[in-house]
């Protein structure tokens, strides 16, 4: 397809619901904005997946990964944009990620790993530290720098979070496409948010205690 510059609040592809936007990363619409049940979707896959993990029974497998594809279905509607390995890609990190908010007390975040076919496989060759290593580790440095902001005054931590955000997304994009990259922008954005939040759960002082 011939390259054609985009100017703000044109779509961000041909049929996307998503409209490029300037300015501030944080200050944008986001991706719950723009499906919010499909956030719900990701938190009911989560949680599933973290029953699974704690030996519920392998009914809590099938559970994340029929709400895996609800969650990926409807973000596909929601922004017009469907290229089906992309999604996949981010939504099963979507969904790693918020589990392991729930799995503090185990050793370990992502054991026992469910076996192929299963997306949640760690050898599943869409996973997203697969895809590019590298814009693992641009979200993960956003969620730090986001998981300090509100308690820091250093304006440098919203800056380096917003370069990591757009990094990360530029490197999804390179790999995979199928999505535009103002999309892959809002994706890196909510996965960063979600690492934030992990990191102040994980620091929040234990009930009962004081801090």
């Amino acid at each position: 397809m011939p390259y054609r510059f985009l100017e703000p609040g044109d779509p961000a592809a041909p049929g996307s619901r998503i409209v490029v936007e300037v300015g501030d990363i944080l200050m944008r619409r986001s991706l719950t904005d723009h499906a919010p049940a499909a956030q719900v979707h990701v938190i009911d896959a989560a949680k599933a997946l973290e029953d699974f993990r704690l030996g519920h029974g392998a009914a809590l497998l099938e559970r994340a990964e029929v709400l895996l594809d609800l969650a990926i279905a409807t973000f596909q509607a929601r922004t017009g944009e469907h290229d089906e390995a992309a999604w996949q890609t981010a939504v099963v990190y979507m969904v790693e990620l918020w589990a392991t908010r729930y799995s503090a007390g185990r050793l370990s975040a992502f054991d026992p790993a469910p076996s192929p076919p299963s997306r949640f496989t760690p050898a599943h060759p869409l996973r997203l530290e697969t895809v590019s290593r590298e814009a693992h580790d641009q979200i993960l440095d956003a969620g730090r720098s986001l998981e300090r902001k509100p308690r820091d005054v250093d304006l440098m931590d919203v800056v380096r979070a917003q370069h990591s955000i757009h990094e990360a997304a530029r490197l999804l994009h390179d790999e995979l496409d199928g999505l535009s990259m103002p999309l892959w922008v809002l994706i890196a954005r909510f996965c960063a948010e979600v690492q934030a939040e992990n990191l102040r759960i994980l620091k929040a002082p234990a009930p009962g205690t004081t801090a």
